[in-house]
């Protein structure tokens, strides 16, 4: 099965490069890495084009600022069965892919997966699995994810056929990661490895190190879990419990910035 990878990237010359090698490291071969630039001004262009692969694939952008519009043009040049996310500062271990493949090869109905992570600022000294999770599950997750058991990192991995429309990332939010997790997870069964397979980097450029941008994952929170209560997708309680999780969350948040 071949595994189209998604990354989105903005002047991470200095980083792209390892991400970029542990995919090329992968057990599993059959992939094309689709990189999206947003308009990089450092080196980026030359570090990516400096990798002779032909299943690297670039393209560069005049500066968007908005990564849901940069993952759905990523998403329109995919031509593989399965979709991978990837952010440009992060690392996989060698086997993810495979991991992932033998789990759609033998499970036909599994359309989303998602997986364990840690955290690192040096690769040597990789922090302990993120999710306490000891077994793998395959249920209906959108529970555990509309009450933060299950965060939208970008690690998911989904088939191309699960995609719910054309551009399935909200273009209207900044980032949208958590509201097409949410969309995904009404529609289709989570299957969750409880092995860590990515490892997710902590350095003074994360997107989540920017208040305005975790004030508006807390914001855009409210909305696509009310539209699904719409839909009947979730219970009214689940709407309730889930609303009054993240704005407790986002108090907490307030009072530890002060």
């Amino acid at each position: 099965m071949k595994v189209s990878i998604v990354t989105i990237t903005y002047n991470r010359a200095d980083l792209i490069g390892e991400t970029i090698q542990s995919v090329l490291n992968q057990t599993h071969q059959d992939f094309e890495h689709i990189i999206v630039d947003d308009g990089s001004t450092d080196t980026t262009e030359e570090v990516v084009k400096s990798i002779n692969d032909t299943r690297i694939k670039y393209f560069k952008h005049n500066h968007i600022g908005n990564i849901s519009k940069l993952l759905n043009i990523g998403l329109q040049q995919t031509t593989g069965e399965i979709i991978a996310i990837l952010d440009s500062d992060d690392l996989w271990k060698n086997n993810k892919l495979q991991t992932i493949v033998s789990v759609f090869v033998n499970n036909s109905e599994v359309k989303l997966i998602t997986h364990n992570i840690s955290y690192f600022e040096d690769i040597n000294t990789v922090g302990n699995p993120f999710y306490k999770f000891e077994q793998d599950f395959y249920e209906n997750a959108i529970e555990k994810v509309l009450k933060f058991k299950i965060l939208p990192f970008s690690v998911f991995v989904f088939k191309k056929e699960a995609l719910l429309k054309k551009e399935p990332f909200n273009e209207k939010v900044f980032d949208s990661h958590q509201e097409f997790l949410f969309g995904i997870s009404a529609k289709h069964k989570l299957y969750f490895i409880h092995e860590v397979l990515a490892f997710i980097r902590i350095h003074k450029d994360n997107t989540h190190q920017n208040r305005k941008v975790v004030m508006g994952f807390f914001f855009n929170y409210y909305k696509p879990v009310l539209n699904l209560f719409l839909k009947k997708e979730i219970s009214f309680f689940l709407l309730l419990q889930g609303c009054f999780l993240n704005t407790k969350n986002l108090i907490s948040y307030l009072i530890k910035r002060k």
